[in-house]
């Protein structure tokens, strides 16, 4: 009896499997499109406001209100430009260099053309007055160019308090007495200066723009 072998089953062949496809939808992809259009916009924004400065004149030494403006005093800053600004160039310092400071100059500050350009005081009406004053006769902080101030009698008689504008404010001496200029009209000027001649004015602050 002859017996016949049978060849082994042949498994078959795997069936290739393929990644499942992947749809993209459009909104992620006009997401995507938005975002890099806004990061560009804005690397363009901050290169442009980086340079886009001038060159303007800034403050490098004190210069007090009537002083002469110097060379020396100004230095150059860069800086952008700003709505109600109106910093000096840096090529034109040799219009306000020479010219009496209309106000303080303050290092680190810019420097406006009003600050060179405006009357210096007093003017014609105005006169000019320097009260000494104590400890106790004015505030601990001691006012500024063109603060405005009101003077009154130390005394207890009927003398009228005077407006004045501070011009400037000297340093205290060794009795702890500060003088500081100020500014009236001419009519009060006279018996201002008899009051203060007996240190007998006492400083008010006011308001930055009170007059």
């Amino acid at each position: 009896m002859t017996v016949k072998s049978v060849p082994p089953a042949v498994p078959p062949a795997p069936t290739p499997l393929h990644p499942p496809r992947r749809h993209r939808s459009k909104l992620l992809i006009l997401v995507g499109v938005v975002l890099s259009a806004m990061c560009a916009a804005g690397t363009v924004a901050v290169f442009r406001s980086a340079s886009d400065t001038i060159a303007a004149v800034g403050v490098a030494a004190p210069v007090r209100f009537g002083e002469v403006v110097t060379e020396l005093a100004l230095r150059e800053v860069e800086v952008h430009p700003t709505a109600g600004l109106d910093p000096v160039p840096w090529d034109d310092r040799a219009e306000i260099v020479g010219k009496p400071a209309t106000s303080d100059l303050v290092v680190g500050n810019l420097v406006t053309r009003s600050q060179v350009e405006g009357p210096l005081l007093p003017v014609v009406g105005q006169q000019l007055v320097g009260v000494p004053f104590k400890a106790g006769q004015m505030p601990g902080d001691a006012p500024t160019t063109r603060s405005p101030v009101l003077l009154v009698s130390a005394e207890a008689d009927s003398w009228q308090p005077v407006r004045a504008t501070v011009l400037r404010v000297g340093t205290p001496d060794a009795s702890g007495i500060r003088v500081v200029d100020v500014v009236v009209p001419a009519a009060d000027g006279p018996r201002l200066a008899a009051k203060a001649a007996a240190s007998a004015v006492v400083l008010i602050m006011l308001p930055m723009g009170a007059g």
